[in-house]
């Protein structure tokens, strides 16, 4: 649970590195750049649950961790070699700083409406990955570590596309790539209730889900980023701490109802956060 805890408290640094991209960006290139990065990331999150379920499958759980302990150390020479020096742009002790987070929180309604919007569905997307382990591991699929493990390379693919959709930020805005993800998500989830006993089922639904979320997230990351270009790193505090805790409240509602209604209960949970997101979307005069 300590290991935990730390790797937890670590793994902010890959949302250090968004707005660093946002800040050395041209304006015309900042959606497009932010988006290869959130593709990078949700690859190389994705791509480990393929790689982590052959190993753990064949040569045990432990072989994953001296792997992943080896990857992290060749990373801390990458980071120095290649992270640009970067003058501080806030004057100000730290306490300073944490409570400027609050005062742009309670001053900026479309920051925090777009930041809810796409925690919500962040959570719907978590649902998916909470419980998909329990139901694949049932009737009548049974399948093993190796089998879930490859179904992250679908959520891949549709990681893949995050770089594309960066590109549309500008081109279509940032309102119409939110329907438009939420209603695929919408729909990822409708084909996986239709055709849960079947893998194709599942596969088309990852990869459109994946899709989706990317609609999401870049939209409103983006539109964050550039909202206060002054507090870059600030507004994505904000944005990623509700963007995890939407994350968060979507896995616990997804363990739950699988323990009381299994498939229907999840899909249930996935499809009521995105509506919830395409609501504060539509009635939110706010935000673009």
């Amino acid at each position: 649970m300590v290991s935990s805890l730390i790797t937890g408290i670590c793994s902010v640094m890959p949302q250090i590195f968004i707005p660093i991209a946002s800040q050395f960006s041209k304006p015309e290139d900042k959606s497009k750049n932010v988006g290869v990065l959130v593709s990078g990331l949700l690859t190389g999150i994705l791509g480990s649950r393929v790689i982590s379920g052959i190993v753990g499958e064949f040569y045990g759980w432990r072989t994953m961790y001296y792997l992943a302990a080896i990857i992290m150390l060749v990373c801390i020479f990458i980071v120095l070699k290649i992270i640009p020096d970067m003058t501080v742009n806030y004057k100000g002790t730290y306490k300073d700083l944490m409570k400027s987070l609050y005062t742009i929180f309670r001053q900026r309604k479309d920051i925090r409406l777009s930041s809810l919007r796409a925690g919500l569905c962040f959570g719907s997307f978590l649902c998916l990955w909470a419980c998909l382990a329990f139901k694949l591991s049932g009737a009548p699929f049974y399948a093993g570590n190796n089998i879930i493990g490859l179904l992250g390379l679908c959520g891949v693919a549709g990681a893949l596309t995050a770089s594309l959709v960066g590109r549309y930020v500008r081109i279509l805005g940032v309102k119409r790539l939110n329907y438009i993800g939420c209603i695929i998500i919408t729909v990822a989830w409708g084909i996986m209730y239709l055709f849960q006993n079947t893998y194709i089922g599942f596969i088309i639904g990852i990869m459109l889900i994946d899709i989706g979320m990317q609609c999401i997230q870049l939209s409103n990351q983006t539109y964050v980023l550039t909202s206060l270009p002054s507090a870059s790193n600030r507004v994505n505090t904000i944005f990623m701490t509700t963007y995890f805790v939407g994350g968060a409240f979507g896995t616990f509602l997804a363990g739950l109802f699988w323990h009381s209604f299994q498939w229907d209960g999840v899909v249930i949970v996935g499809i009521s956060l995105t509506i919830i997101s395409l609501i504060i979307t539509r009635f939110a005069k706010v935000l673009q």
